[in-house]
């Protein structure tokens, strides 16, 4: 008996109507799902953004900003001198905490990935412990070591290298950077760690049997496949240094003062808030430019999906 063609059509239609709804559930599963981080991000990010911006443009008074709104909020610290020595001192500043943070945690994370063996995991331990100490005991623990009666002075003086303790170590941007790059640098091996993770052993010991030296080794195998992990890191160390005021306050000299103090002063001491979210806003578009930067250069050198190709 053959097949009727109206109920035929009865089943395209049916199995259509099927695949619509259970598409419009899916939708609505995935809005669902999404809903509470895109409140959280408006909550916590657009809506303080906004606030920040409205600030910036109104008439700053004492620990107040009210109408009119004015540009001079933002040509104050444009044109000021004490801004950009600060801003260069942030930038310094963050460039070193990155590139010694980053320095330090490629071969750390490499001899966790490929050497460590048996060691990998109390090595990891240690590392994820030390992110739960205190920020400010590390800070006042740096003080301590870095300070002319301090542990390395007197180590110094016992050794008989200095004739009398180092007052440059302490309140200097050296010591700022130090710090950042021990508050920072468990982070970044676990990003590397994990960055090094898709990298197998067996890639490596291939390309040896080939004839690659250990630095051909990571000149065209290594260095490709963790520069996107690596300046993504970087970026973050920057701008987490640069942009600090507890650290430059409790460690930093003239020279390590950053514009994190400047904003934190104008917010607190002073109570010019209009001044303040400008400052900030203004650091937040060199970061933005920093973040587009560093992502150009990596969609130039063809680095931003080698990962996933590997």
């Amino acid at each position: 008996m053959a097949p009727d063609p109206s109920s035929h059509g009865i089943e395209v239609a049916a199995t259509r109507g099927n695949s619509r709804t259970g598409s419009l559930s899916g939708t609505a599963a995935r809005s669902v799902l999404i809903l509470p981080a895109f409140l959280g991000l408006i909550a916590f990010f657009v809506i303080p953004l906004v606030i920040f911006a409205v600030y910036s443009l109104l008439t700053a008074g004492l620990y107040r900003a009210s109408a009119p709104t004015t540009l001079a909020n933002y040509r104050e610290p444009l044109s000021s001198p004490l801004v950009r020595t600060l801003g260069w001192n942030s930038l310094v500043t963050g460039a070193l905490a990155a590139t010694a943070t980053v320095g330090i945690a490629i071969p750390v994370s490499y001899w966790l990935r490929y050497r460590a063996a048996r060691l990998r995991v109390p090595v990891l331990f240690l590392i994820i412990a030390t992110i739960f100490a205190s920020y400010l005991v590390r800070i006042y623990a740096w003080r301590t070591i870095l300070g002319e009666t301090g542990i390395l002075n007197a180590a110094l003086e016992k050794l008989g290298l200095i004739n009398q303790p180092l007052g440059f170590m302490l309140y200097s941007r050296t010591a700022v950077t130090i710090a950042l790059v021990q508050i920072y640098l468990p982070y970044v091996i676990l990003v590397l760690f994990a960055g090094f993770g898709p990298i197998g052993q067996p890639l490596l010991e291939s390309a040896q049997d080939l004839g690659a030296t250990a630095l051909q080794r990571w000149r065209a195998i290594l260095v490709p496949l963790i520069a996107a992990p690596a300046l993504t890191s970087a970026l973050l160390v920057f701008v987490l240094s640069a942009s600090d005021y507890v650290t430059p306050q409790l460690l930093g000299g003239t020279n390590g003062v950053t514009l994190g103090v400047h904003v934190q002063t104008m917010m607190t001491a002073i109570g010019n808030w209009s001044v303040g979210s400008a400052v900030s806003l203004l650091m937040l578009g060199a970061f933005s430019l920093c973040y587009l930067l560093t992502a150009l250069c990596l969609r130039v050198l063809r680095l931003d999906r080698i990962r996933w190709q590997a």
